[in-house]
């Protein structure tokens, strides 16, 4: 039984059998001075400023307060001290309250939110109610880029009202940072940690301070933090597993083969690609506050904060393509395959070429949020806000990350090696790859290197772990993908708020506000596929253009070494099937000055059909057609501004309390962008799934188009207490919207062409709407002991215009191929493309619950515990039901046993998440099947101790039973899925398929003054 199940069922035995729980929250005041929304900012008391909320124990007592207290259904989480979170990530600590699930980046951490189960884009991120910028096409903030010793709490609002941010139909998570006077006086601290991880034995560390102070007379406060962290990580990962479904649909492959059975294809296999994954991850920042309260009735805040992400990702990788070709022979290129059901689940294939790939991504984020709030209580019933903020966010990383191949040599037309391939049940296959000796200039295998099953050929494994390979005279490469997005996101706001108290029996106070926003995004591809300048070197392990390649450029050759072989501890743990565990390194910079000193050498590629070796005419190599170019095709800037009014009215009498409001709001938007399709493709012959073709554009066309839209958006909020302070009942209706994420307003379009597959995707449409939504809540809150209490939250959303991609197939768009040369050398052919392009109209229903148990003992002991279940249904644009909507688990479950008196505590954290289509029916390679992800459990724990007063040692650890995510196309344990590397978008396909992360642990000391 894995340990974590045994943790859970002690705790069940233990008293544990209801759910749920809501975690820790802060109450104090954002640094703007605007409190959660639901609630008036708290008048400040001395008694309330004198509060110093430390230890876990008080961070969820504030929580359950704030919960308590709120006009809204919200759940809420604060920080154990000043500039110490609960976890070392905010989204971690976000995924222990109900309705909150995260995905998670290299190294395991928390990176993006979904809520109540709709994933990021129908969310919000918002810092002290400011919208932060974003370094992607989103508007969800990566939590990466932001380290949580900066943040003092967060509260994720469930149920919206007319003074709140518009934009969520799940919630929006509001990050809060500390104000100094929240705890008037001097204060400081200072963290050091190292931390280390038991699977790659990689190491980092992390130091941080605050400093915070007020003046005697109660008038002047700042507060500075800042931290720096750097940290090595290594994820195994299984970054490609994919089927193909543009290839032969039955096999025999060989339409006259009249002796075999023919057998209907659904999928075969393609690509192959898993390794480890490392990150040098480094992150700097830097916050601060001054405010200024010159008397009872104004102050005056000028607050900053701005974040470095230095994260540069190497992912190494095997790599496994499969050719559906013939032999030089004529005979099959497959034998012996294993069909079920129309997948293939194991098969002998020829004409194979071991490969390595290496993907870098040079990940480069400055975020930086600065603005001046205002409050002015001119009289007894009258306050005044003004809030002016602006926001950064820049990633200059276009054209700086890489995808980059290297092969086995051969001097042959066809690769001559064979791959044996054989799917196993819940893991990776069986690869086993047979070498011919003679590829290695050899006359027999090395002694240990014969394959067992097959006499005279050389086991590519044992090859592989003996260290023989690991020489570059027997390696050269054929794609060189340069590539990456700069992204740059300013938002430039103003906010006028105010409140009057009525004197009025119910609606006992008024609120009224007036915003505009102004948000400017830009995305500048660069890359080479594009530009053919990938492909250029498509013959240098093997020969595709010519007959023969008789002197392959092998890195040797031209003396350069850019390959070699590392044995990673713990290498794919858990991933089950057999391959090599020797990985090989390619040094992408050491491959790029190989490419270069092969300028005005001859090009096999374009030579020029002969006997037996290319003769002349050449066409040379120019290492600068390699070098990326922007792409306009796939490059945007959009402009959005929004104009925004609310009037709410708030109640309260006796028992009852609530608010009904309305919100209008009018949105501009204008999207740049440049328009084409390819004219031409052509390949000299077609021999495998890695067979690059050659591409060209008609010249682009630049567009821009504009869209507008005004919504009213009302909303109430009822608050019923039946019994007094101790059991209270909340209801809530609203109207919502998401807007789509910024690069769907920008109908940018990628094919994949070079790969000689027909598929033009439109990342937007001009003039796409906002998703809208009407939703619904109901909970009960009993608070049946100090500190303690028991929460049932029912809920249910109704999603209109929500976005789908529509697929148009066999659509002539006047492209003509060319198979054997280039345009003019052989006759070319219609190229019929299926089109897949956004648009509004498909509909869902999210209903769900939420249960949550908080308890505290007076001995220092107490238990936390949530469940909540989801269920989802999605209807197309015709109304046809398309079945659950993916992307987030339906069941989540966290419990957490803590102990928190004197100078000592400790917690243990339990988090599961159910199974659930990660990718929908329509969003894998085959359609109508779903990549199914295992259900996953995460458990954390920590201890610290203070001592000397002002001191405290800590250590914590993660991911303490070593948990491993899986992910399987369609539910077929045989066949685990990962989509492959987003290129260009800072994606690493980690979390899918099979990855693995190890234990982590830290160890720190904090000194506080």
């Amino acid at each position: 039984m894995p340990d974590s199940l045994r943790v859970s069922k002690l705790l069940l035995r233990a008293g544990v059998s209801a759910f749920i729980v809501m975690m820790p929250a802060g109450a104090q005041v954002a640094a703007t001075g605007a409190a959660p929304p639901g609630q008036e900012p708290p008048a400040r008391t001395s008694a309330l400023e004198e509060i110093v909320v430390t230890g876990i124990r008080a961070s969820l007592e504030k929580s359950l307060d704030i919960k308590k207290n709120a006009g809204v259904v919200l759940d809420s989480i604060n920080a154990t001290e000043l500039g110490r979170f609960p976890d070392a990530d905010v989204a971690d600590s976000l995924s222990h309250l109900p309705g909150i699930t995260i995905t998670r980046t290299t190294g395991g951490e928390g990176q993006k939110v979904n809520v109540r189960g709709l994933g990021p884009e129908y969310n919000i991120v918002t810092l002290n109610n400011r919208i932060l910028a974003t370094d992607d096409d989103a508007r969800d903030l990566a939590f990466d880029v932001l380290p949580s010793e900066l943040i003092a709490g967060a509260d994720v609002l469930k149920s919206p009202e007319a003074a709140a941010l518009e934009g969520s139909i799940g919630g929006t998570v509001n990050l809060r940072t500390a104000n100094p006077f929240d705890n008037p006086g001097l204060h400081g601290g200072v963290h050091v940690e190292g931390n280390y991880n038991s699977m790659s034995t990689l190491h980092g560390t992390k130091y941080s301070a605050f400093i915070e102070n007020t003046n005697a007379t109660g008038t002047l406060g700042f507060l500075v933090g800042v931290v720096h962290s750097d940290n090595n990580l290594r994820t195994d990962s299984l970054n490609a597993y994919n089927q193909e479904n543009y290839g032969p649909n039955s096999y025999p492959f060989d339409p006259n083969d009249t002796t075999t059975p023919r057998v209907a294809l659904t999928a075969l296999p393609c690509c192959i690609t898993f390794g480890s994954i490392y990150d040098k991850k480094k992150r700097d920042a830097l916050s601060g506050t001054l405010e200024w309260r010159p008397n009872e009735s104004f102050r005056l805040t000028a607050d900053a904060l701005w974040t470095r992400l230095r994260d540069p990702q190497i992912g190494y990788n095997e790599s496994y393509y499969f050719a559906y070709s013939t032999n030089p022979d004529g005979s099959p290129a497959w034998t012996n395959p294993t069909i079920q059901n129309g997948v293939v689940t194991a098969v002998t294939s020829s004409n194979f070429q071991p490969e390595m790939v290496n993907n870098t991504t040079d990940r480069n984020v400055n975020t930086a949020l600065y603005g001046l709030n205002g409050r002015w209580q001119p009289n007894d019933r009258l306050t005044l806000d003004l809030d002016v903020y602006r926001s950064t966010a820049s990633r200059p990383e276009g054209g700086a990350d890489t995808f980059v191949t290297a092969g086995l040599v051969t001097d042959q037309p066809y690769a001559p090696d064979t791959l044996i391939m054989t799917d196993r049940p819940h893991s990776l296959p069986d690869l086993n790859v047979l070498v011919p000796p003679s590829q290695l200039g050899l006359a027999a295998c090395p002694a240990g290197t014969g394959s067992a099953t097959n006499p005279g050929s050389c086991s590519y494994t044992a090859l592989m772990n003996s260290g023989l390979l690991n020489d570059n005279k027997y390696w050269s490469t054929h794609y060189v993908g340069l590539n990456g997005y700069s992204v740059h996101d300013a938002i430039t706001s103003f906010a006028l708020d105010g409140s009057y108290d009525t004197g009025l029996a119910v609606f006992s106070k008024l609120r009224f506000g007036l915003g505009e926003s102004r948000r400017e995004k830009s995305r500048v591809d660069s890359s080479n596929d594009w530009t053919n300048g990938s492909g250029q070197y498509g013959t240098l392990y093997v020969t595709a253009g010519c007959p023969a390649q008789c002197n392959p450029y092998t890195f040797a050759s031209q003396g350069f070494n850019v390959v070699s072989m590392i044995k990673p501890p713990n290498f794919m743990q858990g991933a089950g099937g057999s391959f090599p565990t020797t990985l090989p390194q390619l040094d992408a910079q050491a491959l790029l000055a190989f490419l270069k000193s092969l300028d005005g050498k001859p090009n096999p590629y374009y030579c020029p059909p002969a006997p037996d070796v290319c003769t002349g005419p050449y066409t040379p190599f120019n290492f600068a057609d390699t070098l990326p170019q922007p792409n306009p095709f796939n490059s945007y800037n959009v402009t959005e501004k929004t104009t925004s009014f609310y009037l709410e009215a708030q109640f309260a009498h006796q028992a009852w309390s609530g608010n009904v409001g309305l919100r209008v709001v009018r949105t501009t938007a204008t999207a740049s962008y440049a328009e084409a399709v390819p004219v031409s493709a052509w390949t000299p012959t077609i021999v495998g799934s890695t067979q690059t073709w050659n591409v060209q554009y008609a010249p682009a066309t630049p567009v821009s188009t504009s869209g507008a839209y005004t919504l009213a958006l009302p909303s109430a909020n009822l608050s019923y207490w039946l019994i007094p302070n101790q059991l209270q009942f909340r209801s809530a209706l609203a109207e919502t919207m998401s807007r789509p994420n910024l690069n769907q307003l920008a109908p940018n379009a990628t094919n994949n062409a070079i790969n000689g597959d027909w598929s033009l995707f439109y990342s937007g449409k001009a003039g796409l709407k906002p998703i809208k939504a009407y939703q619904a809540d109901l909970s009960l809150e009993w608070y049946y002991a100090p500190h303690s209490a028991i929460t049932l939250a029912v809920f249910g959303k109704r999603v209109t215009d929500d976005i789908y991609s529509g697929v148009t197939p066999g659509v002539d768009l006047g492209t003509l191929q060319y198979i054997g040369g280039p345009p003019g050398t052989v006759p070319g052919a219609p190229a019929l493309w299926t089109i897949h392009a956004p648009a509004n109209g498909a509909k869902s229903t999210f209903t769900g619950f939420e249960l949550s148990w908080q308890h505290m003992l007076h001995n220092g002991f107490g238990l936390y515990v949530q469940y909540t279940h989801t269920q989802s249904k999605g209807y197309d644009e015709t109304g046809a039901s398309t079945g659950p909507v993916n992307a987030v688990p339906p069941t989540t479950v966290a419990i957490s046993l803590f102990y928190d008196k004197g100078p000592f505590s400790a917690d243990i954290n339990w988090e599961h998440t159910s199974s659930y289509s990660q990718a929908c029916s329509q969003c894998t390679e085959i359609a109508g099947w779903p990549a199914i992800a295992d259900p996953f459990e995460w458990l954390t724990a920590s201890a610290h101790y203070k001592f000397a007063r002002r001191f405290e040692v800590y250590i914590e650890g993660k991911n303490l039973t070593n948990a491993i995510a899986r992910t399987y196309l369609n539910g077929n344990p045989l066949l685990p899925w990962a989509p492959g590397q987003s290129v260009g978008q800072s994606a690493s396909g980690v979390g899918s398929g099979y990855s693995t992360y190890g234990r982590s642990f830290v160890a720190g000391l904090a000194y506080r003054l």
